[in-house]
């Protein structure tokens, strides 16, 4: 069955953006597309701003690394405004009782991680083709993928392993450590194979493609290179039992007899050996393959990644209100989720519209209108809106000297205006602008010059 609809709007800013403005099957008339591009690019700029302090605390948290409950917090606050979905204890005991899409069996033990986060975004069905018995035979199976997962672990102390007499560098573990990475296209039923204490095991086939043959050589080097050996010892051992009364002499031809024996059951073993650690070789090269090509991310650059991804789904959530209601409103948050999730499931986008979200983030901004009377909401006009968000980016950063005496503090515009001047009037006028006058105070002509 195809997977049930999550929260994640698998769209860009730029063509939700045109699509919203161009949109006729949505009610109400439509809305001005200049303005409304204006309204997208100023919305994600607020929500940047907004956002970048909690970047670089949590960067610095976890480069820091002595918090931890910090980091955590801040990961899962972070996936959830990206609209990620926790990986349950049952998808995963699930992905790990699937037959696994590549030709490994995997196993792993849980209990080794002290923090164990999964989310996952964006899922689609495939059919795909596999191949069993070295292509003799394939067969056709319908599969979900995940488009994006992130895993953030925490690898238990020292003490933990010591306990239970385990060592973690067994398990590709380093005890205390925190790992956080990001992979694309997973397959849903291989999930487990991400986590990096994942252990790759014989299934039956290895058994018997490494087993059986070894099983035949050892026959074959038994009744060929191996008899005269036998045949020794056995006789020396029935001596030594007192089975037999003549003890067979030990002489130099018999010395070369035990020592060629003993040679080619070593070489024997060595070869069979060998080809059980080449076996595992080439599943572990499978594995850092599939690995590899899916991984896109690895410590701070997921946390980055996972803001800017959280920044455009909190973008969309707003636009997609603010559009719906603009040319229908007023409606009831009800209602604007129905027709909101209608839109998106025509346009080819079914989603869970977080309809609650997106309706405290349009308040946040200043945008929304509540009838109290009636339960039902409304956005104020697009050309208001617009003056409402510039005023808010204007007054994003207001610095102000406690130190300084009050009439050295910039006037408003100072800054603006002293970036014109040294811009030059020339170039502005050329390109259209209108000059500003600049009255600077005497005590600020240092900074002029």
């Amino acid at each position: 069955p195809d997977p049930a609809p999550g929260n994640f709007l698998p769209a860009s800013v730029g063509s939700l953006t045109q699509q919203l403005a161009d949109a006729a099957d949505l009610p109400g008339d439509p809305v001005d597309e200049r303005r409304f591009r204006s309204f997208a690019t100023i919305t994600g700029a607020l929500i940047h701003y907004r956002s970048h302090a909690e970047t670089q605390a949590l960067v610095d948290a976890w480069n820091d690394g002595t918090d931890p409950t910090a980091v955590g917090d801040g990961l899962e606050g972070l996936l959830r405004d990206g609209n990620f979905e926790p990986v349950t204890q049952a998808d995963l005991d699930e992905a790990l009782a699937t037959e696994s899409l590549i030709p490994l069996r995997f196993s792993i033990d849980l209990d080794d991680y002290e923090t164990l986060t999964i989310a996952r975004r964006g899922s689609r069905t495939e059919t795909v083709t596999i191949e069993t018995l070295k292509g003799l035979r394939s067969v056709d199976k319908t599969i979900t993928i995940d488009d994006e997962v992130v895993i953030h672990s925490l690898v238990r102390p020292q003490e933990h392993f010591e306990e239970r007499g385990i060592d973690p560098s067994a398990r590709n573990l380093q005890p205390g450590q925190r790992s956080l990475k990001m992979f694309k296209s997973v397959p849903r039923a291989d999930l487990e194979m991400l986590l990096p204490s994942v252990q790759v095991t014989f299934r039956p086939i290895d058994r018997i493609v490494v087993g059986v043959p070894a099983v035949a050589s050892g026959v074959l080097v038994l009744a060929t290179k191996l008899a005269p050996t036998i045949g020794l010892l056995f006789l020396l051992l029935a001596a030594t039992l007192g089975l037999r009364d003549e003890t067979p002499t030990i002489d130099q031809a018999a010395l070369a007899v035990l020592f060629g024996g003993a040679v080619t059951l070593g070489a024997f073993l060595f070869r069979q050996y060998s080809k059980f650690k080449n076996r595992r070789v080439e599943h572990l090269k499978t594995l850092t393959e599939n690995l590899y090509f899916r991984t896109t991310g690895d410590g701070p650059g997921v946390i980055h990644t996972l803001f800017a991804a959280a920044e455009e789904q909190e973008t969309l959530e707003v636009l997609i209100a603010y559009r719906v209601l603009a040319g229908a409103g007023p409606l009831t948050p009800k209602e604007l989720d129905a027709t909101a999730e209608t839109w998106l499931a025509a346009h080819g986008m079914p989603v869970d519209f977080e309809v609650d979200d997106a309706l405290a983030k349009l308040d946040d901004l200043g945008l929304l209108v509540q009838r109290r009377t009636s339960r039902r909401v409304d956005v104020i006009p697009l050309p208001e809106a617009l003056v409402t968000l510039d005023r808010r980016w204007d007054d994003l950063f207001d610095f102000v000297d406690e130190e300084a005496p009050a009439d050295d503090q910039p006037s408003a515009g100072l800054l603006t205006r002293l970036v014109l001047r040294a811009t030059g009037r020339d170039r502005l006028a050329s390109l259209g602008a209108v000059p500003v006058p600049v009255r600077v105070p005497a005590n600020d002509e240092r900074s002029v010059r």
